[in-house]
């Protein structure tokens, strides 16, 4: 073999026996299945024998296959790192930095910053998955994610990046005029709602709502589940039921009045905010940057 291929193919190689697939490993790498099949496929070509074993259902290694990954994964890794210190200490993070968080975080925080981030670290590759569901950011290829402070795992380390809040009931005028307006917690068992359900246990999430050290629990009977929060909002605006969101996403339809706050003296505690990840030891270049960037912004109160 000759020596400039050595390489060549080891990462898709590795991507793929981590994924267990074709499709996500080519989905973490950014490029096309039929690329990283390929690339797999010179690289047995070039060692002459097969480490896969394919079916149209399954994926999975020789023992050839098995021992070269262990041999592999590790040196990878190695080099990247390498990569990596030699980047930082270059002053110039770079490579992907793959993030995942739910939309309220998203909306508030992080588009409002992008640009910015972007501007300072141009040759850091930004991917970010926005979606509702608890994922495993090791086992799905995460550098790291944003969550509340109660949905934290415990084996992550968490670095605070906006303080606690509040979520606060709101409806459209219109509704409230057609509907009647709620006057006590149980008042809203007679409402219609815009909720989300639970990606953990599959149930309804209900409100809790809390005042002058009280706290209630509510399960609206009549519910429209939708679990994107900009569209929860937008169905709200539109009349479709109240809904309970963060107060700083809201806050703007507030002072247009084009949402009005259902039980003003209620209101939903949120945790804290954090970005959390694996171990600080194996941190990229690029996620120290942005864990510094996040930090540097006036998120969080001065003590």
């Amino acid at each position: 073999m000759r020596q400039k291929n050595i390489l060549e193919g080891v990462a898709v190689f590795v991507a793929v026996a981590e994924a267990g697939s074709f499709s996500e490993a080519a989905r973490r790498l950014g490029i096309s299945p039929s690329a990283a099949s390929q690339a797999i496929r010179s690289l047995e070509e070039r060692l002459g024998t097969p480490l896969l074993r394919r079916s149209t259902r399954s994926l999975s290694l020789t023992e050839v296959g098995t021992d070269y990954l262990l041999a592999a994964a590790p040196a990878l890794s190695q080099l990247r790192r390498a990569a990596e210190e030699a980047a930082r200490r270059g002053g110039r993070p770079a490579g992907p930095l793959r993030l995942t968080m739910p939309r309220a975080p998203f909306d508030l925080l992080i588009a409002a910053a992008l640009a910015a981030f972007q501007d300072t670290y141009p040759e850091v590759e930004l991917e970010i998955a926005v979606e509702a569901r608890m994922i495993d950011i090791v086992k799905q290829g995460y550098d790291a994610g944003l969550r509340y402070g109660n949905c934290l795992e415990k084996d992550m380390v968490a670095v605070p990046v906006a303080p606690k809040s509040e979520a606060v009931l709101v409806a459209s005028p219109a509704y409230l005029h057609a509907r009647g307006i709620p006057n006590l917690p149980s008042d809203l068992l007679g409402h219609r709602a815009v909720v989300c359900r639970s990606q953990t246990t599959g149930l309804i999430i209900p409100w809790i709502l809390q005042s002058a050290g009280e706290t209630v629990q509510i399960a609206p009977p009549a519910a429209t589940i939708v679990h994107d929060l900009a569209s929860q909002i937008e169905l709200t605006v539109r009349g479709l039921g109240i809904v309970s969101a963060p107060a700083a996403s809201v806050s703007d339809l507030l002072a247009a009045g084009k949402l009005s706050r259902v039980l003003p003296e209620w209101s939903t505690p949120l945790e804290a905010l954090y970005l959390y990840f694996p171990s600080r030891r194996h941190q990229s270049a690029a996620l120290r940057a942005f864990v510094a960037f996040l930090k540097g912004r006036s998120y969080l109160p001065s003590n």
